[in-house]
């Protein structure tokens, strides 16, 4: 240990000159400069690995395969950078495979690769004593073997060894579940910058400042568990790879909880200890180098050698993670663990936003992401809802047992928020828009948290659960729109709207009343109407397409509700009844109007045959065959009125044909051909033409 020392201070110019190269901060688009030094630290290692194995050319002590190990996998980690990993593991693999003078450490790391092997009974005491001190270096060292060989399987190459990554990484796995085992849960094993560091103030400082983490960790075991993390995320990455995809996710989700439980707890111990330094990141320039004596390697900042925790970065893992489980769990119509991530990331988010460690601006637009899609899976919900309602009584199934039901499904699923350790509940209470109470805060309680979850993420048999996810659906439109404004971020804050209106329309199916439908049909025309009216159609083509389509589609349903009400109403109210008829005639013309501006957007007119793909020729037979039918619902005063609205339903319904018979004539394994709406056109145009003959000839039809 002491010819170690030596031989390290005696090459102390060489170790500051790497030290400052490998602190550089460099711009990513500074592609060639990044290329250089990559290059000059690589030399530098080189270097330091000639001189040591000079100086110790065999490896017989625990203590040389330490500081041998870590060149060689800092040089292995350098080629990695540089897309070599030939050279990697050239470098890397004698230190598992040295067959050195030091019988104990060959005898551990054989141990450690063999499978089953993890077990404490297995190794003898100086065993364990060398595996305590080691074991960072191993860890570390599996790690790169690992990556070397998921590297070569991406690029479909091949290496001399026979191992796959899973191998190396259950070797990581060994090594972390022994150390565990048998040591003090806040203590880790020495590495190369943690023992360069030890002789620092600043060291000193971080141990001070552990109680600002739960587990008052040290700053190796946090380096430890820092590796472990690595290992976990290789293996999510490995089982992506040969398609194992549930395997993956699991350990994405193990990943993600150590993130949250070790990096988190570092960089809160690193702001405090450190925030009069933070403008200060790294050491001078290798250039710089005339302090030489006073400025020592060790005062390196350890924020520099444990990566600190990025809550944007979690929160958009978290998601990606919710992904997978969207997907999972759509077939189940249940998002319970897509919930639970998506909250997850919303709680990570806005507690980083609370310490101010990151700017508002991507706090803002990680935040209106999240909230986007939680919109996309309530959204999910309520349309398959739609489909679903009224089953239970088509089926002859209770209330009670559909109770029961859910509560033995209930039985299975872990508490909310458990999957990374979070209280969800506040989060969750927001989005549901609960009026809290200050007087009695016992009430602003969710009672049974998991029971309401589970009713609201899967698609609502009733008015009350589909009020509930509505709600939810509202809350965050209204948190993303905060950031995606027409103005900013037009296409996006467009799409929200629509979801808006999807949301109100879905709705329309839970409610009973036919005055409320109303409403909510009103609020659709009012904001589609209002966006409409700030677009440019030359610039926005494809979106006034949709808009526009969708509010013809909205002022036709709101003027079907209207008739029915006018239905209803007893002949003896004469008034009332004029009302309805009137507000009826006025939505069916004003929906003809914007639907003769849709038609208008694809330069469609009367008699025109343009050719059109199949995306667009589907919304446009249904355009025609809804404004026909509108004028022939329009009420008439006289019987002129009446043959002039039907002379106009014809024309579209002509037109209608028209148009399915030229796209027929393109493409004759067209679905078109057997569309229903163009059954129905081509019966209208035989028809209304008798009917239209009648009417001028004086009879009376009734409609």
């Amino acid at each position: 240990m002491v010819r170690v020392e030596h031989f390290w201070q005696d090459n102390g110019r060489l170790i500051y000159d790497i030290s400052s190269l490998e602190n550089i901060t460099v711009s990513s688009n500074i592609g060639s400069f990044c290329n250089r030094l990559k290059k000059c630290l690589h030399e530098k290692y080189m270097e330091l690995l000639n001189k040591f194995e000079d100086c110790f050319p065999k490896i017989i002590t625990g203590t040389h395969f330490f500081y041998w190990s870590f060149i060689r996998i800092k040089i292995a980690k350098n080629y990695l950078e540089m897309g070599d990993t030939f050279s990697a593991n050239e470098i890397v693999y004698p230190c598992v495979n040295s067959s050195g003078a030091c019988s104990t450490v060959d005898s551990l790391i054989q141990k450690m690769t063999i499978k089953g092997s993890s077990e404490i009974n297995v190794f003898s005491s100086s065993e364990i004593v060398l595996f305590n001190m080691i074991a960072g270096v191993l860890q570390i060292l599996f790690n790169v073997l690992a990556i070397i060989h998921v590297t070569n399987i991406t690029n479909k190459q091949s290496l001399p060894t026979n191992k796959d990554p899973l191998h190396w990484l259950s070797c990581a796995q060994r090594v972390y579940r022994l150390y565990t085992q048998q040591s003090p849960p806040n203590t880790g094993p020495e590495f190369l910058d943690t023992l360069l560091c030890s002789k620092s103030n600043r060291i000193n400082e971080f141990q001070e400042s552990g109680s600002l983490n739960k587990q008052n960790l040290s700053a190796c075991r946090l380096m430890f568990e820092r590796e472990y993390t690595k290992t976990i995320f290789l293996l999510a990455q490995v089982h992506q790879l040969i398609g194992k995809r549930a395997q993956s996710a699991n350990y994405c989700q193990l990943t993600l909880l150590h993130q949250l439980t070790f990096g988190k707890s570092f960089k809160k111990a690193v702001n405090n200890s450190f925030r009069l330094q933070n403008n200060i990141i790294r050491i001078k320039s290798a250039h710089s180098l005339r302090d030489l004596e006073k400025r020592k390697f060790s005062d390196r900042h350890p924020y520099n050698f444990l990566q600190s925790f990025d809550p944007i970065e979690w929160a958009t893992n978290a998601v990606t993670l919710g992904d997978y489980f969207s997907s999972a769990e759509n077939q189940n119509n249940c998002y319970y663990k897509t919930l639970e991530c998506l909250l997850s990331a919303v709680y990570v988010v806005e507690e980083a936003r609370f310490e101010g460690n990151i700017s508002s601006s991507q706090v803002d637009n990680t935040l209106a992401n999240i909230y986007r899609n939680i919109v996309k899976i309530s959204l999910d919900l309520l349309e398959k809802g739609t489909k679903q309602y009224g089953n239970l009584a088509d089926e002859g199934i209770t209330s009670e047992d559909s109770e029961f039901r859910k509560y033995q499904e209930l039985q299975n699923v872990t508490k909310f928020g458990s999957m990374f350790n979070l209280d969800l509940q506040p989060i969750f209470t927001r989005l549901l828009d609960y009026n809290f109470n200050v007087k009695n805060p016992i009430s602003n309680v969710i009672p049974q948290n998991n029971d309401l979850i589970y009713k609201l993420i899967r698609p609502p048999t009733n008015y009350e659960t589909a009020s509930g996810i509505f709600r939810i659906i509202l809350n965050c439109l209204m948190k993303a729109e905060n950031f995606y404004t027409l103005q900013n971020h037009c296409t996006d804050a467009i799409v929200l709207i629509q979801d808006r209106s999807k949301a109100y329309r879905l709705m329309t199916v839970f409610e009973k009343n036919i005055n409320r439908q109303c409403c909510m049909h009103k609020r659709r025309i009012d904001m589609l109407n209002n966006v409409l009216g700030q677009l440019n159609p030359d610039h926005y083509l494809h979106v006034c397409r949709q808009l526009t389509f969708e509010l013809a589609e909205a002022l036709g349903t709101l003027r079907d509700l209207k008739r029915k009400l006018l239905d209803e109403i007893p002949l003896k109210e004469s008034q009332v009844s004029a009302h309805y008829a009137r507000k009826s005639d006025d939505l069916a013309k004003r929906a003809i109007s914007v639907y003769r501006n849709f038609l208008g957007l694809y330069g469609v007119q009367s008699g025109t045959t343009i050719n059109f793909s199949d995306d667009d020729i589907k919304p446009l037979i249904v355009t025609c065959l809804h404004t026909a039918r509108l004028y022939s619902q329009i009420i008439s005063a006289c019987t002129t009125e009446k043959i002039q609205n039907l002379t106009k339903a014809l024309e579209f319904y002509a037109q209608l044909v028209a148009l399915a018979e030229n796209h027929i004539k393109r493409d004759a394994l067209t679905p078109i051909k057997d569309c229903e709406e163009l059954r129905i056109a081509k019966e209208m145009v035989v028809l209304l033409p008798v009917k239209i003959s009648r009417l001028s000839q004086g009879e009376i039809l009734s409609d």
